[in-house]
Formats: C-alpha cells, sequence, structure tokens
C-alpha cells in the first residue's frame, strides 16, 4: 500500500478506530507503466470524495518521474494521448476523467498504447 511521504499531500486519510476501515482503490499496471512502477497494482486508501487526477498526481510522486512520463504529457497535468484508462474493466474517454470521483472498491487500470500483431 503506497503512504504519503513526510508533508506530503495525498488522497490518503486516517480514520478514527470507530469508523471502520478506510475506502480504498485497487490500482492495476501493465506494459512499461508497470515497468516504471516497479509493481503491477496496488491498493491505495483513498478520500471518500477523491477525484481519478488526484489520484494520479499522488501516485505519480510515489512512483517516481520515470512513471509520471508514462502517464501525463511533458508539459501539465494532461493524461498521455496513448495512455488507455480503464475504471472498474470499462475503457474511459480522457475527457470523462476530469471529474470523475472515485468510489471505494473501484479498480483502476493503466495500460500504454499496445501496437504489433499482423
Amino acid at each position: 500500500m503506497i503512504s504519503p511521504g513526510p508533508g506530503g499531500i495525498s488522497p490518503t486519510i486516517k480514520t478514527a478506530p470507530d469508523t471502520g476501515p478506510a475506502p480504498s482503490i485497487t490500482v492495476r499496471l501493465f506494459g512499461s507503466i508497470r515497468a516504471a512502477a516497479g509493481k503491477d497494482h496496488d491498493v491505495i486508501e483513498i478520500a471518500p470524495d477523491c477525484m481519478f487526477f488526484e489520484l494520479m498526481r499522488f501516485i505519480s510522486r510515489a512512483y517516481g518521474d520515470e512513471f509520471k512520463f508514462e502517464i501525463f504529457q511533458e508539459a501539465g497535468d494532461d493524461l498521455r494521448d496513448d495512455l488507455i484508462v480503464s475504471i472498474d474493466g470499462v475503457i474511459t474517454e480522457h475527457n470523462k476523467l476530469k471529474n470523475l470521483q472515485l468510489i471505494n472498491g473501484a479498480v483502476v487500470t493503466l495500460l500504454p498504447n499496445f501496437s504489433g500483431g499482423g
């Protein structure tokens, strides 16, 4: 599980003992994105109102610059055009991710654009 560094801002929350477990999501990673992160998945505690791009910025800081390069365009917070994002098994257009609030138990899958075949 990812946890924020000292002084880091993150979607991770701490819950009081009587409130039950914190909401969490699973992030699944494939191809060059998996190689950049050094793992194939992670379970991340999120705030109840965590937005998709908040999560992407958080995991980019946690996994480092190589991972960030795989996810975001060189300038800014726009996703790479060739990044494929699936939310709970449904490929989601980038423009629909801008205002997407994540829910407890969601599975976010990040895939690079695959080529090949013949």
